[in-house]
Formats: structure tokens, sequence, C-alpha cells
């Protein structure tokens, strides 16, 4: 089978989730090939595996967001009249950075009918998929988590050596958030409510790079009061993820919204637990690790609640390794083919 995937390896700096998948697929005889417009024109493909279609939308300009927005939709009716049928995965149900409404609606109303089958992260989201576009009701489906970030990162350091490099003690209790920095992902909450904390030996680590110098600025206003508060607002090489992860008791996402979450599987592949609110799929998420593994809240996150997730990180008995079978990259790779062979058989 000869895949079209946008992307399979071009946003692996960022990002190795796709490179992981393409990977995977490889080994089991699937000939990967990354999107190009050329490709989707002119190439042979049994199918074309599309990935966060709607990051066109993400442009402030509405000229270039609408403009990039046609010539996908334009392409693909293109690449399905000459047979080659588009699979979807569901990672998010609508951008995170909503510049254009009415792009964005047009955006659906155009993309939906094109998807011959989709894979969803979880059920929840598959469900949520089909509330919010009942016509994926009729095309095959599959569910195939995310997989986890073990083969894609240095092995974990030792706690101490990980302290020691950052000039952290080793008996302070440490929150870690670590990932992009957008203004859903909450982190200028998170700040606060740790400053809120009357925790004088705690430190809260925020290692990213924000999407823009505003959101940057706040960030550094609401931290400069606290000595306890560390910022490290830059892309985060691969080497400092894994000091980042071994110093933290505890990585705090304090999404205002969420659906699924790289960046939860990326501390469990580091064996770290992870606090999440209870959105989207990650109590589904608790419920496939274990909820001594993740720690999940309602509502807006408070220093309470902060400090009842550090206190349950540090005294809750769990095992040296996160039980990550099931987010194992042959296994997804093997549940993606399946869905492959669904649309193909459908397609046929």
């Amino acid at each position: 089978m000869k895949v079209l995937a946008w992307p399979a390896y071009a946003n692996t700096t960022g990002n190795p989730y796709n490179r992981l998948l393409s990977d995977a697929l490889e080994k089991q005889g699937i000939d990967v090939h990354e999107f190009t417009p050329e490709r989707a024109l002119k190439g042979s493909y049994d199918l074309w595996h599309v990935h966060w279609p709607d990051d066109v939308l993400s442009y402030p300009s509405v000229a270039r967001a609408g403009g990039m927005m046609m010539a996908e939709l334009a392409l693909m009716a293109w690449a399905r009249a000459r047979g080659i049928p588009v699979v979807w995965t569901v990672h998010d149900l609508g951008p995170h950075d909503n510049y254009h409404p009415l792009l964005e609606r047009l955006f659906w109303t155009g993309f939906i009918p094109q998807v011959d089958g989709y894979i969803s992260l979880s059920a929840t989201g598959r469900e949520l998929a089909r509330t919010q576009h009942p016509r994926l009701e009729r095309v095959p489906s599959k569910v195939v988590p995310h997989g986890h970030y073990r083969t894609a990162y240095p092995d974990p350091v030792p706690r101490a050596e990980g302290r020691e490099a950052l000039g952290i003690d080793d008996d302070a209790p440490v929150i870690l958030y670590i990932g992009r920095i957008r203004p859903y992902k909450n982190v200028g909450r998170l700040i606060r409510a740790f400053k809120s904390m009357e925790h004088p030996r705690a430190r809260l680590l925020v290692a990213g790079n924000p999407v823009d110098a505003t959101l940057r600025e706040s960030l550094q206003y609401a931290a400069a009061s606290d000595p306890r508060v560390r910022l490290d607002l830059r892309f985060i090489p691969t080497d400092l993820v894994s000091t980042y992860m071994a110093a933290a008791d505890l990585v705090a996402l304090p999404y205002d919204n969420v659906l699924h979450s790289g960046a939860a599987l990326l501390a469990l592949s580091f064996n770290r637990p992870v606090m999440v609110p209870a959105r989207g799929a990650m109590r589904e998420l608790q419920e496939y690790v274990g909820s001594s593994w993740v720690h999940t809240f309602d509502g807006r996150l408070l220093a309470s609640k902060l400090d009842a997730g550090l206190h349950w990180a540090t005294e809750t008995d769990r095992p040296d390794q996160a039980p990550l079978d099931l987010f194992s990259w042959d296994v997804l790779a093997e549940r993606t083919i399946d869905l492959y062979q669904q649309v193909a058989d459908t397609r046929g």
C-alpha cells in the first residue's frame, strides 16, 4: 500500500509523533510518502492520510488563511476524483487559535464530505467527532491512541543528575510545565496558582517557546515577583527535555481546552505523573494508565487544586515505569493499517 501522508516526517523537529507513526508503518510494509501539492495532483497513491487539516486557518491574515483553505479543499477534491481516498486523524475538533470563525465553518462544510475514513486518538474523541459532524457515522473509523515517546528521546537521566544540572535542591517539590506555550494552555494561570501556594520550598519550572512576544511578556511579568518560578522560554532541545523531566515531581498541564495531549504522553514516557483537567479524553487516559499516574481536576486551576496535585504526585505509591504497552507504535501501526484497508475496500 502506497500512502501520501501530511505530514509524514516534515514536522519531526516540533513533534516526533508523525515520524514515529510513519516509521512504524514502513516497518509493516506501508510505503509512506511525504505530502507535496504536486504529489497530490499527479501521484498514484492508495490513500491520503491527513493530520491537522485545519491548520491552514492558523494564519492571522484572513486572505492567506482563506486562500490556503480553498487550495487545500480543491486539492482534496481533485485527489479523490482520481481515486485517492482521504483518511483523517482527529487530533482536535477545531483550531486552538480561532482567528476566523466564518472561515472555520466554511472549512468544515467543505472538508467533512471529503473524509472517506477517520482515526480518533480516543473513544471520547470519536463520539465527539460524530456528534459535531454526523456524516462521519457513515464512514469507516477506528480508535488508535496517541503513541508514547520512549523511543524518540534519550533515556531518562537519574533524578539527582537532573536536579544538579538545574541547580535545584534534592528535597524541593518541583512542578513542571513543558512544551509549546499557547494561550489555551493556560500557563499564566498555572503561574498565578503556584504563586498563591504557601509552600516556600516548592519550585515551578516552565520550559517552552511562547507563540508570540505578547504571551512571552505576560509570563515574564507573572513570574517576576516570585523567585520560586523559573522560566526557560525557548524551544527545549531534546537532551534538555530529559533533564527537566528528571527534576520534576509532577508535570502540570492546566489547559483551558483539551481533547488529547501529546505532552501528557511525553510526561508518562519519562515515567512522570501528570496533572490534567478532567476534559476531553483525559479521564480515558487515566483509565488506560491508572489513577496513580494521571490526576485530573475539575473547573479552574486554583492553588488548592495544584497543591493537592503536588501532594498526590509525591505521596502516591507507583511502579518505576508507567504502563504504556497500549501505546506501542507497532500495535498502533497495525490498527492504522486495519483502517486503511477498510477505507480501500469501501472505496474499491
